[in-house]
């Protein structure tokens, strides 16, 4: 049996089809938790909505249990009759985990069997072990792992829209390119900016207070549209400020490493490089301006500049009026 994604067993279970056993691995908490939470719903059903821990229900650490606490769980019949809801938690610490085999199947529950379903929560799948053969073989491994850059987008505007937030295209720029990057943080940058006062304030946030609003805006779209006279007047609200000159840093090599990507495949004629909808105007517009040479050569621009701020203490009003005069016309 292949690997899932969260998307196709979630479609099984919209379905009404549950399978006995799901290995779910990968460092994308949100989207582990998400999946794990529609399961137990089908599984528990309304019980589920509880939020407490209920007949037929059984959590196991893979820290602490054995393999046979586990088979006890799955194969015991529950308290209250009907569903038995298994999870193990931290399952990539089971010891000698070749038992579990004896909970694989391939088929789908009967639908109101009673039969147990036992969802495992695990940071990986070794492949090369014997153990994760017989599992894909034979049970749902579905794979959390991190989000592609090319998919972070549509998961930033997912999670916007679920907190009736408009992002604008810097906002949803800065949160591509944050770093380390993970759902979980840009639910919680989302949360920061649901909590502001008022629509402006959201970019300082994001940038973690910087002086003047738009600052961000105006010297991006001023400097990847190569106008000197926007670009230059911004940078006195953060050149001086390393906690939002870094950030900033971040979303300009973000649009710089997409700007490589989209000439690239211009000159090639191909479209590897994916930029959702929301950008693509904007890029449009920045890709008659530069050329392939001119914007790799930027890239290592923006590097020095990333070693100066953090290492040397060179001007940083120095540094940046630099960039822009050598960039921007």
């Amino acid at each position: 049996m292949p690997k899932f994604e969260p998307k196709q067993i979630q479609k099984e279970i919209e379905g009404g089809k549950l399978r006995p056993v799901y290995w779910i691995y990968g460092t994308e908490a949100m989207k582990s938790r998400e999946l794990l939470k529609r399961i137990r719903a089908k599984v528990l059903g309304e019980a589920a909505d509880s939020g407490t821990s209920v007949f037929g229900e059984s959590i196991l650490d893979g820290q602490e249990c054995e393999v046979s606490d586990v088979l006890d769980a799955a194969q015991s019949l529950s308290l209250g009759g009907g569903a038995k809801f298994v999870l193990v938690k931290q399952a990539h610490f089971i010891k000698n985990p070749d038992s579990l085999s004896d909970l694989f199947s391939t088929e789908f529950l009967p639908a109101d069997s009673g039969a147990a379903v036992t969802v495992f929560l695990s940071k990986d799948l070794d492949q090369r072990k014997k153990f994760s053969k017989a599992l894909m073989d034979k049970a749902a491994c579905v794979s959390c792992e991190e989000t592609p850059e090319h998919d972070r987008e549509a998961w930033i505007q997912y999670l916007a829209k679920r907190k009736n937030i408009a992002l604008t295209v810097t906002e949803a720029g800065l949160l591509s390119a944050m770093d380390p990057w993970s759902l979980d943080g840009i639910e919680r940058e989302l949360e920061k900016m649901e909590s502001t006062i008022s629509a402006s304030d959201r970019e300082a946030v994001l940038l973690g207070g910087m002086d003047g609003k738009g600052a961000t805006e105006s010297f991006v779209e001023g400097f990847l549209m190569r106008d000197r006279k926007r670009a230059l007047p911004e940078i006195r609200h953060f050149a001086g400020f390393p906690e939002n000159a870094l950030p900033l840093m971040g979303l300009l090599a973000w649009n710089v490493k997409m700007l490589v990507g989209t000439l690239k495949d211009r000159e090639a004629g191909s479209r590897e490089t994916k930029i959702g909808s929301f950008l693509q105007d904007r890029f449009s517009r920045y890709v008659r301006l530069w050329t392939l040479p001119e914007v790799v050569a930027l890239s290592r621009s923006l590097a020095e500049i990333d070693f100066s701020t953090k290492q040397t203490p060179r001007d940083p009003l120095g540094f940046w009026t630099d960039l822009v005069l050598r960039y921007c016309r």
